[in-house]
């Protein structure tokens, strides 16, 4: 066979792999953020997999490969492929977020993860306006900006307001709400492209942001504490329209 016409088929075989790679690791990628898959759950071995999924074992490899880099899966000698933690979840990783707002999620859960918000983030804001630091206040004031940048690109909004509320929750300065950090995103992911599906609601939700960072830039802790409660009470009301709290319960 020619050199030229063997690295055509090489180069075709390797985009063909990571073609089905990829596929493979956002399959097992939902599974891991629906919760079919909980943390410190083994994975089927290598021949399960490839026969589920029907590939060659180069290309179940290269997906795991990619799920471990994204924090979400461990490999150990001896014991085998596992989920990893919640806290070691790559949460504002390009694909995990594309992930979750794929997922498809029952109501009174998306009602739960905003109860939660609304009982945890008004607290973390207080908190943040007293004990921030400058470095974690310039993360604050940059997620809004950057929502406003990109209001009409909703996949760079998100992100941006998923940095926002994280990094308010950081700036908190507790350990306790750190670990509530994977909660707080979650229940963010899922609900954000109900609230706010366009740019029209982007743009009236961004003052409501601008507001706390500014109370907490002031370190006016009973205004940073009303800002957040009044923002997830706005989009609580919006939850509440698509989902019917009501007929949740």
């Amino acid at each position: 066979m020619p050199a030229a016409e063997h690295d055509v088929l090489n180069s075709t075989s390797n985009t063909l792999s990571r073609s089905l790679s990829g596929q493979i690791s956002r399959n097992l990628g939902e599974r891991i953020l629906d919760g079919q898959l909980l943390p410190g759950q083994l994975l089927p071995d290598e021949n399960a997999l490839c026969e589920e999924f029907g590939v060659s074992r180069t290309a179940v490899r290269e997906a795991v490969k990619m799920l471990v880099a994204k924090g979400l899966l461990e490999v150990r000698q001896r014991i085998g492929t596992r989920v990893q933690n919640v806290n070691q979840w790559q949460m504002l990783d390009r694909d995990v977020l594309m992930w979750h707002q794929s997922l498809t999620i029952q109501d009174e859960r998306l009602i739960s993860l905003m109860e939660l918000r609304q009982s945890i983030e008004p607290d973390a804001a207080s908190f943040a306006a007293t004990r921030r630091s400058e470095q974690q206040m310039a993360r604050i004031l940059d997620a809004v900006d950057q929502m406003n940048a990109h209001l009409g690109e909703n996949s760079q909004y998100v992100l941006a307001d998923a940095r926002f509320h994280i990094a308010i929750l950081k700036a908190a300065n507790n350990p306790y709400l750190d670990s509530l950090e994977n909660a707080i995103f979650a229940g963010l992911m899922l609900s954000i492209r109900l609230t706010n599906p366009d740019e029209r609601m982007n743009r009236m939700s961004v003052p409501l942001h601008r507001a706390i960072a500014e109370a907490i830039e002031a370190k006016d802790a009973e205004k940073a504490y009303a800002g957040m409660k009044h923002h997830l009470a706005d989009a609580a009301a919006r939850l509440a329209k698509v989902v019917k709290i009501g007929q949740a319960r």
